[in-house]
């Protein structure tokens, strides 16, 4: 009996050991990571506390709202400082917690013989606080402002004057007719530390005050983890997490106390963007304190689904005919105003036929709204904040490779004909190309360009290779006139077709001329005929290309490089606001044999993407050094890929602004007054006017978009100028840019 228990038990034994296995393994270990915060922080919206302002500077530029002047430097002194515009002016800053703090403004007012004293009243957010006498000269001045009139966040200060003068009605042999009233040196805030972000491989420091916002879609049942919250010398400090979810008025908030152990916060159940908002804050009863460092900040959730496998692009095979390359880019096209992007008028019979033997991108944004930017935009592969050709003066930097040089040293022939100066020798687009021709504006209709485009295919030698061809039209870009058959069959009804003229078009921009219904209607019908007339051109190009047998052998981009305002936002022509109306450009491919005729991308696409696609075409290296992706390989496939935020940029005559767009949203982000105040969202299906701001009532979906955006604006390009010579400052001016 004994013997035949003994494997009975030992079977029992053994059965009872493999369930206390697997219940050991059940039990739920922790969580993958989805996202290492210390990792993505470039991509979170930070605030600090700053404790002073050094106006006159760039860097104070982001506090200014409106009514300031541009920086300015003391000769004597070296001293830099900004003088005030007209009746009040504006600052923004970043409190993090409400407390009594003394401000001071060095500062002079602007004095002449029999200059009453200059009074300046102060208010915070809304609320008066001071009223202030200024003495003559440079002095410093004081005010509290009060705890009960701040907020935990951005804080607005408003300086009102009880006089303003200019320079040229009380100085005599003056002639500087500024509104003026005070010059502004700094300011500093009393009792606000210098503390600062640091970001290490597995840590993030953050000062007292410090507010920083992370926007995720994490699975349902994600936590947020830190592994020690650890206060950073002197009194302890808290933590606020603070989870809101996109379309939620409330957020769940999470206090911890900063001691050296963990934080754990549960996310919210379901799958949906949220911001989590980490805001560091003096602890009740234990003074100030110099701020936390967060190890180790991660979000764990179950595991994600794969992500779908994306076919990469197949680059032509080395030794098989590499095709030519043309870019035909129309200056300030809509690509509203064409029968393939939706224009009930026939505008456009050339492009439309070539869209249906091609590749049409439905979602195309500039990227910039004036031409120099977007251009070298094109040629060099970068958005405008990284090549840093953004202002009238800046060209080409030497030290970035651009397009028609790699097609130029891979044997191609390359041209350049073009009818816009800002694309011209002496900014530095000439580079790379073998043959480079500029047909100054009287004479630069497309029709023209076409007789020189003409002209050098038939000098081309008959050696095989390849050609590159870079057109650059300009004839539906101000001022606005016609050729006589598409005037009068576009624009018949203008009774006064010298209304596009440059005077009208720049005084309508300036606030000269006052707008109306009348004119702008007159205005879209000559720059229909415009349109038209360029569409011709374009036809007899692909007439010839297809007449010369070259057509089946080459890759035809049809683009522009950023689209015209007739009044939608308050604003006319381009280079002002970022807009649809001024970003929304065409983009079609046509490739050899017409591989994927009639195919729609309906995906958004900028400006960058054409270098990595048409080196990828031509079977050229260097496209995945690129941050833009390869749209179309070389059988007519559309490329796909993750999400992606499309970013656009605008520096041109104080109108600084940025767009982020990430499909059905877009963010535009003002960063002088000149551009505008307020931050904009809009969703696109919807209001594709962008009638209709969002931004107030969803700050999650906001944050989403404005967290890359500014992390690209960190990134700055190095800008080379030079002095605009006589000649091509009269081409300019034909155009409209210059006075």
């Amino acid at each position: 009996m004994s013997a035949g228990r003994a494997p009975r038990r030992q079977r029992r034994l053994a059965l009872v050991a493999v369930l206390i296995a697997l219940i050991i393994g059940c039990r739920p270990g922790p969580m993958p990571v989805s996202l290492d915060l210390t990792a993505e922080w470039s991509k979170a919206l930070v605030a600090t506390e700053t404790p002073a302002i050094d106006l006159g500077t760039p860097s104070a530029r982001s506090f200014l709202g409106t009514g300031w002047y541009y920086d300015e430097v003391n000769r004597t002194t070296g001293e830099t400082f900004a003088w005030s515009r007209g009746r009040e002016s504006e600052l923004r800053f970043h409190l993090g917690w409400r407390r009594d703090l003394t401000i001071e403004i060095r500062c002079r007012p602007f004095e002449f013989p029999g200059a009453t004293p200059q009074v300046m009243n102060l208010g915070l957010n809304g609320r008066p606080i001071a009223e202030i006498t200024l003495e003559p000269g440079m002095s410093v001045i004081r005010a509290v402002l009060p705890a009960g009139d701040q907020v935990e966040g951005r804080n607005r200060l408003v300086a009102r004057y009880r006089r303003v003068d200019s320079p040229a009605a009380t100085v005599a042999g003056a002639t500087d007719e500024r509104e003026l009233a005070v010059a502004w040196d700094w300011i500093r805030f009393d009792g606000v530390s210098d503390g600062a972000v640091r970001v290490s491989a597995s840590a993030v420091e953050l000062p007292l005050g410090a507010q920083t916002d992370h926007f995720v879609e994490a699975p349902g049942g994600s936590v947020l983890e830190v592994d020690r919250c650890e206060p950073l010398g002197g009194a302890a400090a808290e933590i606020a997490v603070e989870v809101l979810a996109d379309g939620s008025e409330t957020p769940e908030t999470t206090l911890a106390l900063c001691d050296g152990g963990p934080v754990r916060v549960h996310l919210y159940d379901s799958k949906i963007l949220q911001r989590i908002r980490l805001h560091v804050l003096p602890a009740t009863g234990f003074g100030i304190s110099n701020g936390v460092r967060l190890v180790g900040p991660v979000i764990r959730g179950p595991e994600p689904e794969p992500m779908p496998v994306v076919e990469e692009a197949v680059e032509v095979a080395p030794g098989s005919e590499r095709p030519n390359v043309v870019i035909y880019l129309v200056d300030a096209l809509r690509a509203d105003r064409l029968g393939t992007y939706g224009c009930e008028r026939p505008l456009s019979p050339n492009l439309d036929a070539m869209a249906a033997e091609g590749v049409v991108f439905a979602d195309t944004v500039a990227q910039s709204s004036w031409t120099k930017a977007s251009v070298a935009s094109i040629f060099t592969g970068l958005w405008p904040r990284e090549h840093g050709v953004n202002g009238p003066d800046d060209c080409l930097p030497e030290g970035l490779s651009t397009l028609p040089e790699r097609f130029h040293e891979a044997g191609y022939h390359t041209a350049a004909i073009v009818a816009n100066a800002y694309v011209g020798r002496p900014f530095g687009f000439a580079r790379g190309f073998d043959h480079f021709e500029f047909i100054e504006h009287v004479r630069g209709r497309s029709e023209v360009l076409h007789e020189r485009i003409v002209a050098w295919m038939n000098s081309l030698p008959v050696d095989g290779k390849p050609f590159f061809l870079y057109v650059h039209t300009i004839d539906p870009h101000a001022p606005y006139a016609p050729p006589p058959p598409f005037l009068e069959r576009f624009a018949g009804t203008v009774d006064d077709p010298t209304v596009g003229e440059v005077a009208t078009v720049r005084g309508l921009v300036l606030g000269t001329v006052t707008p109306s219904e009348a004119l702008t209607r007159d205005l879209r019908d000559l720059y229909d005929a415009e349109v038209a007339a360029n569409d011709a051109s374009f036809g007899q190009l692909i007439r010839e290309l297809r007449g010369h047998g070259e057509l089946e052998h080459s890759v035809v981009v049809f683009t522009s490089d950023h689209g015209e305002a007739f009044g939608e936002h308050g604003s006319f022509t381009h280079g002002l606001d970022l807009y649809r109306e001024v970003l929304a450009i065409p983009l079609v491919i046509r490739l050899p044999g017409a591989r994927g005729a009639g195919l729609r991308v309906n995906t958004t696409v900028q400006h960058i993407d054409l270098p990595p696609t048409l080196l990828t075409l031509a079977g050229l290296p260097g496209s995945n050094e690129l941050p833009g992706r390869v749209l179309v390989d070389d059988r007519g496939s559309a490329r796909g890929g993750p999400p992606r935020t499309v970013l656009s940029y605008l520096d041109y005559w104080g109108h600084r602004g940025a767009v982020a767009i990430r499909g059905d949203w877009k963010v535009i982000v003002p960063l002088t007054a000149d551009f505008g105040r307020d931050v904009e969202l809009y969703r696109r299906p919807d209001d594709p006017g962008e009638t209709r701001n969002l931004a107030p009532e969803m700050p999650v979906r906001l944050g989403w978009l404005q967290g890359p955006l500014e992390a690209a604006l960190r990134v700055k390009g190095i800008s080379e100028r030079i002095r605009v010579d006589p000649e091509t400052r009269e081409q300019l001016q034909a155009l409209g840019y210059l006075e």
